[in-house]
């Protein structure tokens, strides 16, 4: 099925409409794969991928992303792989990791970042692929993963 704000095929869905400002509603919820890239999406609200309990792959790279509710990963507990490279981030809510046990890769370059609170390590237990590059770093603290 085809529509005008992606490709939706074998529990995949791809997206890149540049005048796209929200997340879909209608993905599958057999999706397996969600690429949202490109678009005028702002912001990540609560539970915004609550139905998608299948998500392996999250990739939200290169849109206009200034905040991620900290409930935005719930019932995400299958997701693998969570990118957000190249958005407008300068801050993450490292708690709301909590929500995706499974999660091994995590990148977050190319933002606003600016610091990393000493706990967010308590959040990266499964983390194999950490990306924090270009970044607007003030201050990093040392932190043992």
């Amino acid at each position: 099925m085809a529509g005008p704000h992606g490709v939706i095929c074998h529990s995949c869905t791809e997206c890149s409409d540049p005048g796209m400002s929200a997340l879909p509603v209608n993905v599958p919820a057999d999706t397996v794969k969600l690429r949202l890239e490109k678009t005028l999406i702002s912001r990540v609200p609560r539970a915004a991928f609550y139905n998608l309990s299948e998500l392996r792959f999250l990739w939200l790279t290169y849109n206009s992303i200034t905040s991620v509710h900290p409930s935005s990963f719930v019932n995400l507990k299958a997701l693998r792989e969570l990118r957000l490279d190249g958005n407008l981030l300068a801050a993450f809510p490292w708690e709301g990791l909590r929500d995706m046990p499974r999660l091994q890769t995590l990148g977050l370059h190319n933002n606003r970042l600016s610091s990393i609170p000493a706990h967010a390590a308590l959040f990266l237990p499964n983390i194999t692929y950490l990306d924090l590059s270009s970044n607007k770093w003030v201050m990093v603290l040392h932190v043992r993963l």
